[in-house]
């Protein structure tokens, strides 16, 4: 699964052709500069990457790699409102390479609660997705849409826009190795499969999916959805890898990323007071 810093491009990967665009001598100076932005990157001082890509963009405005490593520098630094204005701009530079650039942008979207923008900006992406436009993504399956904190360390977003396996997972939820999510109905027996059940390199997660066998009574109860293709969904937790636990339903239909984030985050919440 991509990391966010892989969202923003592979630093190793992107620079070529802004370089080809320059004299010898002058791409030679440009890469340079760059050297000491990459380094820091690489040692995660994003901070101290942040302000030296900055001032290399100021030399060269429209170069899409400074765009995007200082972009992703800034991401990391918590220069969050400037990393989507430099991301915009690539976007507007290089309207052709839209689609590793928007997952950064949504990544931010949701961090700083844009939920409306996150939500156009991910129905684009879904739809790019689903129809083959998504040229620059690099994970064929799901990727990182999000991260916060629910109190037990990062939580990671995925989303699946062509959605995964026989449950048909739309969102994933990827919590730190070793986390327990203790449910308030789980039963005692479950709960010791679950502790007996130990694989340290197991996942937990949370999942919103949607059964084949809920459907019929979706499509009964809500014919026009289920006719444009809805379906009634999920909040499943797997805090091992035997035992799965059911959280609620979605019987309306698909929920926003929002509101199964927020759901999420409410169950882990009253897991990490057990």
């Amino acid at each position: 699964m991509p990391s966010v810093p892989e969202a923003v491009g592979k630093t190793q990967a992107i620079g070529n052709e802004d370089a080809d665009r320059l004299s010898p001598q002058e791409a030679a100076r440009r890469n340079a500069l760059i050297q000491p932005g990459l380094l820091y990157l690489e040692h995660g001082n994003s901070k101290a990457a942040y302000e030296s890509l900055q001032s290399v963009l100021t030399m060269y405005p429209d170069d899409l790699c400074l765009l995007r490593l200082t972009a992703g520098a800034a991401m990391g630094a918590g220069q969050d409102e400037r990393a989507i204005l430099l991301f915009q701009r690539a976007l507007a530079l290089y309207p052709h390479k839209p689609w590793p650039i928007r997952n950064a942008v949504i990544i931010l979207e949701a961090r700083l609660n844009r939920w409306a923008d996150f939500d156009r900006d991910l129905a684009a992406l879904r739809s790019a997705k689903k129809n083959g436009m998504d040229h620059g993504l690099d994970d064929s399956t799901g990727f990182v849409i999000d991260e916060f904190d629910a109190g037990m360390g990062k939580v990671q977003g995925v989303i699946y826009p062509l959605q995964l396996g026989r449950y048909h997972t739309l969102y994933r939820f990827l919590l730190p190795k070793g986390v327990p999510i203790v449910l308030p109905a789980q039963s005692s027996k479950s709960a010791a499969a679950s502790e007996r059940c130990v694989n340290p390199d197991f996942q937990p997660h949370m999942d919103i999916e949607s059964g084949d066998v809920d459907q019929a009574a979706f499509a009964k109860e809500h014919p026009d959805q289920a006719a444009k293709g809805d379906r009634s969904y999920m909040l499943d937790a797997y805090s091992s890898g035997c035992v799965q636990g059911l959280v609620g339903f979605y019987s309306d239909g698909e929920p926003t990323y929002e509101k199964a984030r927020a759901d999420v985050i409410r169950v882990l919440t009253a897991s990490a007071k057990h």
